[in-house]
């Protein structure tokens, strides 16, 4: 078997990296939801998928990158249901 090069590998490390964390993000994704439901309703604002995808796009920066992944996947699946009420 031939030896990788340390670009290799690192390229597959980084390959692996990502992928967990995409795995562990989506487990998040129904959390950042009920969080973001319950904050508009502590302000007793309005809460509509346009309030929620704002709201979460707006607090994603500022989240742990894994927990940031599972922000992007409440996004799309929001935005999923949005495509399919329509």
């Amino acid at each position: 078997m031939a030896k990788k090069t340390p670009e290799q590998l690192a390229q597959e490390f980084e390959g692996r990296k990502a992928k967990g964390l995409a795995k562990g993000g989506a487990a998040f994704w129904p959390n950042i939801i009920a969080n973001a439901v319950l904050k508009l309703t502590q302000q007793r604002a309005a809460i509509t998928p346009d309030t929620l995808i704002e709201m979460i796009e707006r607090e994603a920066p500022t989240l742990e990158i894994t927990v940031r992944s599972g922000a992007a996947e409440a996004v799309a699946r929001l935005k999923q249901a949005i495509a399919k009420g329509s």
